[in-house]
């Protein structure tokens, strides 16, 4: 929870810090603190300055487990997973028809090296990166609205808007990714200098050129850390401002890279004490799994939450005394770990027809003993479940889990005669209408249980006289085949689960379902294939969706578009509600034991990690931010 402090707080420093300030290189805590900083209240135990965080990175010169604790939106999501708050940005306004936001940020904020955020740092984002066709050739379609991009005014200097050519309620929600190449704040004092606009030209080509780059826009964006983050991006430089509540100190060197505490971090605790608590941070880099593992049983890394899998959660829990560290399970954030795709824009007409009738899709799915899958693969641990939005997402309905998911083959081969396709070979396969075995091809990538899952499919179908070849896939040739539509069946994990997602995915993932479609829809018609009506309808509500500003008429219009997937089975499920392990030593505190795990909120900072701190009495406390274990067995949606 983040509120307002009271305008009479007192502010305490670190006393790191507080040593600078006696030295006179730095100024005391109120005047690098904004006019009202926000204050950080998790119900956690208030902690204590000092100390060095652990954690690893399974690759060099990466963010790895520090894209766990280091981002910072203009906005953000409350604990709940699906309501927005504010963060760098103090308060937004959106206008009543949805075409305009009006955003004002904290005054008084200041980059890591001191320099005032202001909205020049936003127009600088926006005219002089997103807007330069030599930095950006394609202009974020985050920022596209109606076909055009989104406008920018300035306000004040901590005040602009974004207009848009048509409604775009939604848009707070784009607000909540943190970094990128479509970030909308970067510092312009220490970017200028590699601009064009800003330097002469000559001199900035030559400066690329002893750099190793031909053009100075190659080199902005080789000092630009946000063109350069995707995911689990590269780390920035040493002396790149930041907003977050470390920043790097050093080079990566023998593997280790550290960080130290921002001293102009601009977050409190609620008795005024400035955040963060931990002075710095230790990432060694670890390129094996195995090493991984080692270090975390043996109590070596603090925390442990991007490197390491449900999998391995075995291992972790049998290590836990001797290791001196907790095992928590945060909620994942994917509908059903894995989900099974029908191409319905398929290149063979026969499979297509075959792939399109619902009621081969239905069938298909009684035909999965979801119940062995979650025993076998996941133990018990999970919940059979249907495809559908993940339980926090606001279109979320308990009926949405369990429909067609129940286990019923002798119903599957009843459903499959009565479409036509009781026919069969000697051996039982079924033959398709025009004579040939029905038989399909199961491309899958390897990790997060995608071949066993497939394997285990394989069985259950064949045994409805379906044959299924699997084939375990390089990552390049399975996106190669994806993109050409070139596949007959997509086994990947259901992320289109959160608010975020569902508004970024046209007609609930219809990218994995119906990929020429999906392409006529993203290219406005110039590519791909004119889908048909029924799905042209579910894109008219995924649209109505981002353009309302009316919260209620969002959250009908999403639960009518999940309700489509519940009962039209554009994808089929097979196990929900995962966890993720989530490491932490018993010296780490004000680590939750219960949270949220995936994109979009790991973008967003959702579990403060700016509150976490470091104690000298390793043994395990009592109370909810210290305790952790085996995780809990799901027996509901509720």
């Amino acid at each position: 929870m983040i509120a307002a402090a009271p305008d009479d707080a007192a502010y305490t420093e670190a006393p790191m810090l507080g040593a600078l300030v006696e030295a006179g290189s730095l100024p005391p805590v109120q005047k690098r603190l904004p006019h009202e900083p926000p204050v950080v209240d998790t119900g956690g135990e208030i902690g204590r300055y000092g100390g060095q965080m652990r954690v690893i990175s399974s690759q060099p010169n990466r963010m790895g487990e520090l894209s766990v604790v280091l981002p910072e939106p203009l906005l953000r999501f409350d604990p709940d997973g699906r309501t927005v708050v504010p963060n760098v940005a103090r308060h937004w306004e959106l206008s009543e028809d949805g075409t305009s936001i009006t955003i004002h940020l904290r005054k008084g904020m200041r980059w890591s090296d001191g320099a005032p955020v202001t909205v020049d740092d936003v127009l600088f984002a926006y005219d002089d990166v997103l807007r330069n066709e030599k930095i950006m050739p394609v202009f974020p379609a985050r920022y596209t609205v109606g076909g055009k991009p989104m406008q920018m005014q300035r306000i004040d200097d901590y005040t602009f808007r974004m207009d848009f050519a048509e409604p775009c309620g939604a848009f707070p929600y784009f607000l909540t990714h943190a970094r990128g190449p479509d970030s909308l704040l970067l510092p312009k004092h220490w970017l200028r200098k590699y601009h064009a606009k800003y330097t002469d030209p000559a001199q900035l080509e030559e400066l690329a050129r002893e750099r190793g780059f031909s053009q100075w826009y190659e080199l902005f964006q080789d000092r630009n850390a946000e063109s350069r983050l995707e995911g689990i991006g590269p780390l920035t430089a040493p002396d790149y401002p930041v907003l977050s509540a470390w920043h790097v100190v050093s080079v990566p060197s023998a593997g280790h890279v550290i960080l130290e505490r921002n001293p102009y971090y601009w977050k409190v605790d609620r008795e005024g004490h400035q955040l963060p608590y931990i002075d710095s941070i230790l990432s060694t880099f670890m390129g094996q799994k195995e090493a991984q593992g080692i270090a975390i049983i043996s109590g070596d890394v603090d925390l442990a939450a991007m490197e390491g899998g449900f999998d391995d959660a075995p291992l972790f829990l049998s290590h836990r005394e001797r290791g001196n560290y907790q095992v928590h399970f945060w909620e994942c954030n994917w509908g059903t770990r894995v989900a099974c795709y029908l191409n319905q824009t398929h290149r063979d007409p026969v499979l297509r027809k075959i792939f399109q009738n619902r009621d081969f899709r239905i069938a298909l799915s009684l035909g999965i003993n979801r119940e062995e899958i979650n025993n076998v693969l996941y133990f018990g641990q999970c919940m059979p479940r249907q495809l559908t939005v993940n339980r926090v997402c606001s279109y979320f309905e308990a009926e949405f889990a369990s429909i067609h998911a129940e286990y019923d083959p002798d119903r599957a081969n009843r459903m499959l005669d009565e479409i036509g396709l009781h026919r069969r070979r000697p051996g039982g396969w079924r033959l398709r209408p025009d004579g040939r075995i029905l038989a399909f091809s199961c491309p899958v990538l390897e990790g997060g249980f995608r071949p066993q899952t497939a394997e285990l499919l394989k069985d259950y179908w064949e045994d409805l006289g379906i044959l299924m070849a699997v084939r375990v896939m390089e990552h390049s040739l399975f996106a190669t085949r994806r993109q050409a539509n070139a596949l007959d069946i997509l086994l990947y994990p259901d992320d289109v689960a959160t608010d975020v997602m569902v508004l970024n995915s046209p007609v609930y993932g219809l990218h994995n379902w119906g990929w020429s479609w999906h392409l006529y829809l993203s290219t406005q018609g110039r590519t791909g294939e004119r889908p048909p009506d029924h799905v042209m309808k579910l894109h008219e509500i995924w649209q109505q969706m981002r353009r309302t500003a009316d919260v209620n008429e969002r959250l009908t219009l999403g639960r009518k578009l999940i309700r489509s997937q519940a009962e039209n089975l554009w994808g089929i499920g097979t196990v929900g509600r995962n966890s993720r392990p989530i490491i932490v030593t018993n010296r780490l505190r004000n680590v939750p034991a219960e949270g949220l795990w995936g994109w979009p909120w790991l973008a967003t900072v959702l579990h403060h990690p700016e509150q976490f701190y470091l104690s000298n009495d390793e043994s395990d406390s009592d109370g909810a931010t210290r305790h952790g274990g085996q995780a809990p067995r799901r027996s509901d949606e509720g």
